[in-house]
């Protein structure tokens, strides 16, 4: 992966932040994000989104969650405090803060497992919005299915190793931006991209602090 190139975008090369590009054509970064869509009935993300959501499918799973949680908040803030969905997307948006600060030992994974049962087996009606929709995909981003994986194994050495093959869904951040954008207003969107920009320079600094 091009660090310099997510730097160069995010200002910290002592330059200006610019656009995010990529080194795919427009044609080739669609079908990049066409094969990687979890519901390809889904609209693909467009603009700088769509050019974050190629680098993050590629530069790992904590940025990936990072900037899938950014961009669902940023659209929660969008919308109305009264709608119906909101009290189900704040909930699970606060599940996976505690994920992304806790140490992720199996305790924690487990918990972030158990609200795969909530979400998957009864969903309130509510939440069956572009919004909700794209909650549940972050939470995706980070999760894994404890049905068809079960319990984290009790090793914690072997812990990471397995998150790695259980929750190797770092791709439905793809689906992530396409809801968001749909729940969005298009003039809006700009709010979106500043959001997953600001999750990704948080995760640099993070990662800049540990190399």
């Amino acid at each position: 992966m091009d660090y310099e190139r997510i730097d160069r975008a995010l200002g910290r090369l002592g330059q200006p932040p610019q656009p995010l590009e990529t080194k795919l054509s427009l044609v080739e970064r669609d079908a990049l994000l066409e094969k990687a869509l979890w519901f390809p009935d889904r609209d693909l993300p467009t603009g700088e989104l769509a050019e974050w959501a190629t680098v993050l499918i590629k530069i790992g799973k904590e940025p990936a969650v990072m900037a899938a949680v950014a961009a669902v908040e940023a659209a929660l803030n969008e919308t109305s405090p009264e709608r119906a969905d909101v009290e189900f997307v704040e909930r699970v948006l606060a599940e996976l803060h505690i994920w992304l600060k806790s140490p992720k030992t199996m305790k924690d994974l487990q918990r972030l497992g158990d609200l795969w049962w909530s979400l998957t087996r009864n969903p309130p009606q509510t939440a069956l919005t572009s919004l909700g929709d794209a909650t549940v995909m972050a939470w995706l981003v980070a999760g894994y299915d404890p049905e068809g994986w079960g319990d984290p194994p009790e090793d914690s050495e072997q812990v990471r190793d397995w998150l790695e093959e259980a929750a190797n869904n770092l791709t439905a951040v793809v689906d992530v931006f396409s809801l968001v954008q749909q729940a969005v207003e298009p003039e809006r969107h700009e709010l979106l991209v500043t959001s997953v920009r600001s999750a990704v320079g948080t995760w640099r600094e993070m990662d800049s602090t540990l190399n």
